[in-house]
């Protein structure tokens, strides 16, 4: 069986903090300062620093909607003073097309070169990390008995780009023509010209990087 076609993606930290869907909001006048305090337990450690960054925030208190939405604190406060919101910058992200929640999606593949799946997807043996999760294939449905014996069967995603002969002719068992010369890609993908604002600083170069570790095309302006 071939290899498989393999990306293999790095997290890299935005730039700027994206815009949060989930918050937590407390009735401080209520709150008991409990020794065993929700917040000090929080999984994703979103409270730890929340003096700090109360004393340099400006603007927007955008810092309170990076809640993962896991409720915990919410739940098991003895007070129940905590209660979730949905933040009104994420409810104004976007258009009727692009909707927040697509956007938010996006920000998180460009952040950490995953694909967000929930509820499908292959999470077998032969599954690997980023978009490597995701698999084409039918083998699973088609014959479910070889799956895990000879590995996963997948479908070929290479094309072959350049002009083809409408026949072939033979003599003697012997092809006639000669083919048109042919360059294969990987998967049918190519990375297109960017505008002309952005080809600035190392934004072009990481493209063009990009498009040959991962065997792709990548079409820039002629200077």
């Amino acid at each position: 069986m071939p290899k498989k076609y393999s990306i293999h993606p790095h997290p890299t930290p935005p730039r700027f903090r994206p815009i949060g869907k989930l918050g937590i909001v407390d009735w401080r006048e209520d709150c008991s300062n409990c020794h065993n305090c929700v917040k000090r337990n929080c999984v994703f450690n979103l409270y730890s620093e929340e003096a700090g960054i109360l004393h340099d925030e400006h603007g927007f208190l955008d810092y309170i909607y990076q809640c993962k939405g896991c409720l915990v604190c919410i739940q098991n406060c003895t007070k129940n003073i905590l209660t979730r919101v949905i933040n009104p910058e994420y409810e104004r992200l976007g258009d009727s097309y692009f909707t927040p929640d697509i956007i938010l999606s996006t920000w998180y593949q460009a952040e950490t070169g995953r694909i967000p799946v929930s509820g499908s997807g292959y999470g077998g043996k032969f599954s690997g990390t980023g978009f490597d999760s995701m698999w084409t294939d039918m083998s699973e449905i088609v014959r479910p008995t070889r799956d895990g014996i000879h590995g996963r069967e997948y479908i070929n995603t290479s094309v072959d780009i350049g002009r083809k002969l409408p026949y072939l002719s033979f003599k003697d068992n012997k092809l006639v023509q000669t083919p048109p010369p042919r360059m294969q890609s990987p998967v049918p993908l190519m990375f297109d010209i960017i505008p002309e604002h952005l080809q600035r600083g190392r934004v072009l170069q990481s493209i063009v990087k990009a498009g040959g570790s991962l065997g792709l095309f990548s079409i820039v302006r002629h200077r």
